[in-house]
């Protein structure tokens, strides 16, 4: 679990510094009193799981990507098209995350032209890393997400999973950067070695020997994969993002992605995310509690009294 003293103390000056979330409107007379609060996102392409959402005041933006279109219904560009434009629309002013499924520059750039074309309050998804594995240059993410800046659209730089991504995302022009931090314990649990240290498999040293010159695993840090429990592993990554980004005044937001539960969604507030992207199914839950439960129970109980 997070530890209080870990906490960036320059966390809520940067939130000051930042676009009001929410705004009061002039003809109010009760101002918003959560107006730099951190924007929560449903991750999901469903309407009927967007429209309770955003009518409760849960969300105020949306992610998307195919595999949640294809769960909404889409069984074509031209039916999931259709599903984004209708999110899009009905969720303007707020932001909606579309996903690039090109992996070549040009076709990138296109492709991130024409769902910017959706509204202005489209912000396309662009993974940062993996290219190599489908043999494309490893710097095509920061790249495209280079030229987008320069075309003045807004990005979200995605599969990130440690702070060297995230910095040089924002460093490219970034609007956003979503470290997937349930994927990150995922990985642990799954390929740590059992005779070495909680975290090995994504940070492990031995003797100190050189980089090059042994086992030696370094693609986070040990504060994130070895500093705690596996599971507490992506609040960590959340938090050390956050803190590099405050120390430098960097104005990319950072936007937690990969919930695996609803006490992850708390742990990211307090290390100081600047967005939550959820899924639907948790967000639902989130006023609920089982004392929540026994305390309704009982004033609705002993309010019969009076119906007498």
């Amino acid at each position: 679990m997070l530890k209080p003293a870990e906490i960036h103390q320059g966390s809520s000056e940067r939130r000051l510094g930042m676009e009001v979330v929410n705004p009061t409107a002039k003809s109010k007379k009760l101002a918003h009193p959560a107006a730099h609060a951190p924007r929560i996102f449903a991750d999901t392409a469903t309407m009927e799981e967007i429209k309770p959402l955003k009518e409760g005041g849960i969300v105020n933006g949306v992610t998307t990507n195919p595999t949640l279109l294809k769960r909404a219904g889409a069984t074509s560009w031209v039916t999931a098209d259709k599903i984004q434009k209708e999110i899009v629309k009905y969720m303007a002013p707020y932001p909606v995350s579309l996903e690039l499924t090109e992996l070549e520059p040009a076709k990138m750039i296109k492709q991130a032209k024409k769902l910017a074309g959706f509204g202005s309050n489209v912000v396309v998804k662009v993974p940062v890393g993996g290219y190599s594995t489908v043999e494309r240059d490893r710097l095509t993410g920061l790249k495209v997400l280079r030229q987008l800046w320069e075309l003045n659209i807004k990005t979200n730089a995605t599969l990130i999973f440690n702070t060297t991504q995230a910095f040089w995302a924002a460093n490219a022009g970034a609007s956003y950067v979503s470290p997937f931090l349930g994927r990150v314990a995922d990985y642990l649990y799954k390929h740590d070695q059992v005779e070495r240290h909680a975290g090995n498999a994504l940070y492990y040293i031995e003797n100190h020997k050189a980089p090059e010159g042994g086992p030696e695993r370094q693609a986070n840090t040990a504060y994130v994969a070895a500093g705690g429990d596996r599971k507490d592993a992506g609040i960590r990554l959340i938090n050390e993002i956050v803190s590099v980004f405050n120390t430098y005044q960097i104005k990319t937001e950072v936007l937690a992605a990969s919930f695996r539960n609803a006490v992850q969604v708390m742990e990211c507030l307090l290390a100081g995310a600047d967005i939550l992207t959820v899924p639907a199914p948790i967000l639902m839950g989130v006023a609920d509690h089982p004392l929540s439960d026994e305390g309704m129970k009982a004033f609705y109980e002993d309010s019969k009294v009076f119906d007498k």
